[in-house]
């Protein structure tokens, strides 16, 4: 007896693959994206590639609603990153720029750090008899002309020609007590251009010379000081520093 061989088995048919939807977007978004980040520290440039950058933004959120979402984020991110350092590379040129236009580069070979105005150690156009000079921190000093005065037996230095003395007044405008002894003030003091002494006249009209003393805040000390100088008027210098290594201040005028 014969059996009828039963049909064989057709596996049913593969359901149809979906086309990619947005695919070419995704690819675009990635491709401006990579262009972006790489080209956004080129300087006139980087204004290109961030424009493009926004494009493939643009494109990368619209491919996020198709099949191809993980190259979609991708595109994304590298289209934000690239606008991102474009902003930042392009503000840290506009800051260089603003500091070679305002002269606070250093320049090669002055030793000097950029944006550090160099010390000056004493004033462009010094203040004279009767006028202040005035140092940042509020503390200023004057110093009246000078007037004759007649040294005692017992001065010194001994054989003085002339001597002059001067009334110099401290006005503290800081907000601490400041201690007179700190006022460097002697050591460069010049009477045509030769190096002037102090005298010493306890017992004269010249008198003893400077005195330490601590000036409160909003206070003024005055004291006076004589130096010997020249049998005939010339010019004198009086230089006053009120602490180590601050900026200076020249009186110049005659006496």
């Amino acid at each position: 007896m014969t059996y009828p061989t039963p049909p064989a088995y057709a596996p049913p048919p593969a359901a149809p693959q979906k086309p990619a939807r947005f695919g070419a977007l995704a690819w675009a978004a990635l491709i401006l994206g990579i262009v972006g980040v790489v080209s956004s520290p080129i300087i006139i440039l980087n204004n290109l590639t961030a424009i493009a950058a926004v494009v493939g933004l643009v494109l990368g959120v619209i491919a996020l609603f198709g099949t191809r979402k993980a190259l979609a984020v991708i595109g994304v991110v590298l289209c934000v990153a690239a606008i991102a350092f474009t902003v930042i590379a392009q503000q840290s040129a506009v800051e260089e720029l603003d500091k070679i236009l305002d002269g606070t580069t250093g320049e090669s070979g002055t030793g000097v750090a950029s944006g550090t105005p160099p010390k000056q150690d004493a004033l462009v156009t010094p203040p004279t008899w009767g006028k202040r000079h005035t140092w940042e921190n509020g503390l200023s000093v004057d110093v009246a002309a000078p007037v004759a005065c007649k040294p005692g037996q017992y001065s010194s230095p001994p054989n003085i020609v002339r001597a002059v003395k001067f009334k110099v007044t401290i006005t503290n405008g800081t907000t601490a007590a400041f201690e007179t002894a700190l006022m460097s003030m002697g050591d460069d003091v010049q009477f045509n251009g030769q190096k002037a002494e102090r005298v010493f006249d306890t017992g004269g009209e010249c008198g003893g010379g400077f005195d330490t003393a601590t000036v409160l805040p909003g206070k003024t000390y005055t004291y006076e000081v004589a130096y010997s100088v020249g049998a005939q008027p010339g010019e004198m210098q009086l230089v006053f520093e009120p602490t180590f290594n601050a900026d200076k201040a020249a009186f110049v005028g005659r006496a």
